[in-house]
């Protein structure tokens, strides 16, 4: 009980910061004399602190706010891609410190781990207090084992376990888009939110499930594989994810054939970002390429708006750099596929994050969970970095 009122009283500091004693009490039910006593041992071992006085009006003494301490350590975030790793280092509230990125020989474990111990110190971040791990593909229970990923070719790899002996810090591997869920949940447009959903579009289509503040991963970690709806089975096809699929109409790669096939020279088909600057210029096949995705991606919203109903729907990954392109055919469509006025209830929001934000949210992800460890401890205190 004592565990459990400790993290509530934290997450509501930090879902509402600043925030006073007498709040907290009322928000959460609990007594005045619990949530002193409570904030008191929180401020003794680091995670909170007293900010500043409640700007009131009123008579007689004024309440103390209180805020998370966010800087009180750092961690790093880790994105493993095909060709890759890219790692950032944060504070607690997942404020980016330092980016870099090294290219990968091969995708083999051994290879990808020695990259991120190495990268990490060169980075001078030997020293964090935890480590998350975002990568593509279904991680286990344990938050620890990949259970399968086809891009990177693994099967059953213990990697997070692996990094742990290397590092000696606590290190949490997550799907990749589920990490970027979390981290939106906690530190991004979902914080506040108790249910809403993340897609991403980019070399694919993801999507992460938020229901009740927690990320729904299902029973074997597979949970999100939303590229591998099948809307057309006559429609294109794509390697990873067969025919007529998400995937094969929203990703980069399905993007640039389409735009190739509606004759864009060859140059400006030859990368995404050219594929965008060519329509964001004016170029009427290179606009229609994405008038006709955004149409597709109002249809793969509406199966979610009907499914789930949600309030928020953020839209983010690499693919998102042309959004001003895709969201107007996508509302109009999305707003006329779903039922009723549900359509119209959900707020969609286009992530600003740049290009680190993959390996922010393992950051975040790394920062949530050392969070929570510390502020549900008793007993002792949290573990110093």
């Amino acid at each position: 009980m004592r565990a459990r009122n400790q993290r509530e009283v934290f997450e509501e500091v930090h879902r509402r910061g600043p925030i006073s004693r007498a709040e907290i009490a009322a928000n959460l039910h609990l007594s005045p004399a619990a949530v002193t006593n409570i904030s008191g041992d929180l401020i003794a071992r680091g995670l909170l602190f007293e900010a500043r006085e409640a700007e009131t009006g009123g008579v007689g003494r004024k309440a103390i706010l209180l805020e998370v301490d966010y800087g009180m350590a750092r961690v790093a975030g880790v994105k493993v891609s095909s060709a890759a790793i890219t790692c950032a280092i944060t504070n607690l509230g997942a404020e980016v410190e330092e980016t870099a990125t090294r290219a990968l020989t091969d995708t083999a474990p051994e290879t990808v781990i020695e990259g991120i111990v190495s990268l990490l110190g060169e980075m001078d971040a030997m020293d964090v207090a935890a480590l998350g791990v975002d990568l593509p593909g279904a991680v286990g229970d344990d938050g620890a084992t990949v259970r399968h990923s086809p891009l990177l070719g693994w099967r059953e790899v213990p990697v997070g376990q692996l990094i742990e002996r290397r590092l000696g810090v606590p290190v949490t591997v997550e799907n990749d888009v589920n990490a970027l869920a979390l981290a939106e949940a906690w530190f991004g447009f979902g914080r506040g939110h108790a249910d809403f959903l993340t897609v991403t579009l980019g070399r694919g289509v993801g999507l992460g499930i938020v229901l009740g503040g927690e990320v729904y991963r299902g029973p074997k970690g597979g949970a999100g594989e939303f590229g591998h709806v099948v809307l057309d089975p006559e429609g294109p096809e794509t390697a990873h994810a067969g025919r007529g699929t998400l995937e094969a109409f929203l990703s980069d790669d399905a993007l640039l054939r389409s735009a190739r096939r509606a004759g864009v020279p060859a140059e400006d088909a030859a990368s995404p970002e050219a594929l965008t600057a060519l329509a964001l210029a004016g170029d009427p096949r290179a606009s229609d390429v994405y008038a006709r995705a955004g149409e597709v991606l109002g249809r793969a919203l509406s199966i979610l708006v009907n499914i789930f109903a949600p309030t928020l729907i953020v839209l983010s990954g690499e693919g998102m750099r042309a959004s001003d392109l895709l969201m107007p055919s996508a509302r109009r469509v999305l707003e006329s596929a779903a039922f009723g006025d549900l359509g119209r209830q959900v707020d969609l929001v286009v992530d600003t994050w740049g290009d680190d934000a993959w390996a922010r949210g393992a950051a975040g992800l790394a920062a949530s969970r050392y969070l929570l460890d510390a502020a549900s401890r008793t007993g002792g205190e949290p573990q110093q970095v």
